[in-house]
């Protein structure tokens, strides 16, 4: 038997196909998984295109690599850093996954294995099969609205594309009362690609498990006036800074003050905004790390910048991140202050920033910066009570999923499953081993066997256990009695049989 027989015999029925709620990294590395073991998945989500927040971002902490390819120029041409997203790219996408965007689950019937599950998919008013990206739709539009992708430092028109390599790769309305009377969009589009007059589609999908990846939304900086935020032009939030450093962003990877454009020559980043306090006493998990990552990145863009992180207390998750943080204080010369800053004065002539605070020996004190950016911290997204209604799962006291100490992975209905930052916050490595595991548990909910079990009776491997007829192109014959294997991280051996 091949070992293409092999997979397709060990396919699952449709009937055990998986629903994974979220487009982001967490549900794109959960669908993969789920995929490559032979489970169709619909992978569905909100908004009009794959990748979350992760695809706001150009680069990573600590390796400074990229987990979504985005085609722009942030790490340089050429670029053969790992990435996800190909996968998922229009003309190489796996054909055991289905994605459903601008689509929201509405309904759950059924029990673990078998769930009938409810979708509403919004219409996108152009159809990603006849758009080639031409872009003369957004050029005639005359409609201007905030850019989300760019955390609202520009602006786009009502036809625009969610990311500069979005994922479906094509544009997608956004249809309002200012459309009504309008269809430039319809007369200019090459390949008659827009439909103004779509409708939302219900469709119903039989599932045995559900994966929510629903990730987080972030604190909103206004709610504390005492930081200026959205008074004061140069205290931005952690993601308006992400944009400001991205190539792909609105000033191509140029910082500069958004009061008079000019390169700061002091930046200040303050931790914990909306974590560890009253209202949200939890620890987002990411800020010190990204912040630490921002001013690396100032440091090797604008070189001879002063950058400050004002930090309660530093928290570096493992040693790969401690050695991250020595070096940004080491190396690039990053100074960290524990403190709690107050208050933020703007000087009205200057426009410059000045911060009050207790320093380390508790005497009063203050200084002045060109820029501050708030490292807001993680809160549960906005459709988690919403959705916790409609598939009967309960939320902890902050907002977010509730899990088990033990059971990490699964809610409180059998069956459905969560990963990444809905569970609690995380960053993206956490999350991706998250996905993984959650995929895990789907496959071992549905009884799905990929064509071997489980086997401790030849713990060791040889020559004599290797599969019979095995060539180099990698097919293999499956027996009873052979290729028994031990795995590289894990003590469990496994044998192939028929």
């Amino acid at each position: 038997m091949q070992a293409a027989n092999i997979h397709a015999q060990s396919a699952p029925p449709e009937a055990h196909a998986t629903l994974v709620v979220g487009g982001g990294v967490g549900g794109m590395r959960a669908a993969l998984d789920l995929a490559e073991a032979g489970i169709p998945v619909y992978l569905i989500e909100g908004t009009p295109g794959l990748g979350g927040r992760v695809a706001q971002l150009g680069f990573m902490f600590p390796t400074h690599d990229c987990v979504l390819c985005r085609g722009t120029s942030d790490h340089g041409y050429g670029c053969t850093r790992p990435s996800i997203s190909p996968a998922f790219l229009d003309h190489n996408l796996h054909p055991n996954i289905t994605i459903l965007t601008n689509t929201h689950l509405t309904a759950v019937e059924g029990q673990a294995g078998d769930f009938s599950v409810t979708l509403c998919q919004e219409p996108r008013f152009i159809d990603p099969a006849r758009c080639v990206n031409c872009g003369a739709c957004a050029e005639v539009c005359p409609v201007d609205l905030p850019s989300a992708f760019q955390a609202g430092l520009t602006m786009r028109k009502a036809a625009y594309k969610s990311a500069p390599r979005a994922l479906p790769d094509c544009y997608v309305i956004e249809k309002g009362p200012y459309c009504d009377n309008c269809a430039r969009c319809v007369a200019v589009c090459p390949t008659d690609a827009i439909d103004l007059n779509g409708t939302p589609v219900t469709r119903n999908v039989r599932v045995g498990a559900i994966i929510l990846a629903l990730g987080y939304q972030l604190f909103d900086a206004g709610n504390l006036e005492e930081f200026g935020f959205g008074r004061y032009a140069n205290v931005l939030h952690s993601m308006q800074y992400e944009r400001l450093s991205s190539r792909s962003g609105p000033t191509e990877g140029i910082v500069h003050r958004l009061s008079d454009n000019r390169v700061p020559q002091r930046i200040a980043w303050l931790q914990c905004i909306g974590s560890r306090d009253q209202d949200n006493p939890f620890c987002s998990s990411i800020c010190c790390m990204y912040a630490t990552k921002e001013a690396i990145l100032a440091k090797q863009r604008l070189g001879a910048v002063d950058c400050h992180i004002f930090v309660m207390d530093e928290r570096a998750f493992n040693k790969e991140y401690n050695t991250y943080y020595v070096q940004a204080r080491e190396r690039y010369g990053v100074h960290y202050t524990r403190c709690r800053i107050s208050e933020i004065r703007e000087d009205p002539a200057t426009r410059d920033l000045i911060l009050h605070y207790l320093d380390e020996s508790g005497r009063p004190a203050y200084e002045t910066f060109d820029m501050v950016v708030l490292a807001v911290g993680t809160q549960p997204p906005a459709e988690s009570e919403a959705l916790a209604r409609i598939l009967n799962i309960e939320l902890n006291p902050s907002g977010f999923c509730q899990v088990e100490k033990f059971t990490p992975l699964q809610t409180s209905r059998p069956g459905v499953f969560v990963c990444g930052a809905f569970a609690t916050p995380k960053e993206i490595a956490e999350t991706i081993i998250d996905a993984s595991g959650a995929a895990a548990e789907v496959m071992r909910l549905l009884g799905f066997n990929p064509g071997w079990q489980l086997n401790h009776a030849q713990p060791f491997m040889c020559a004599q256990n290797l599969p019979p007829n095995a060539t180099s192109a990698g097919s293999r014959r499956a027996s009873a009695s052979s290729c028994a294997r031990v795995g590289r991280a894990s003590a469990r051996c496994w044998t192939w049989r028929r």
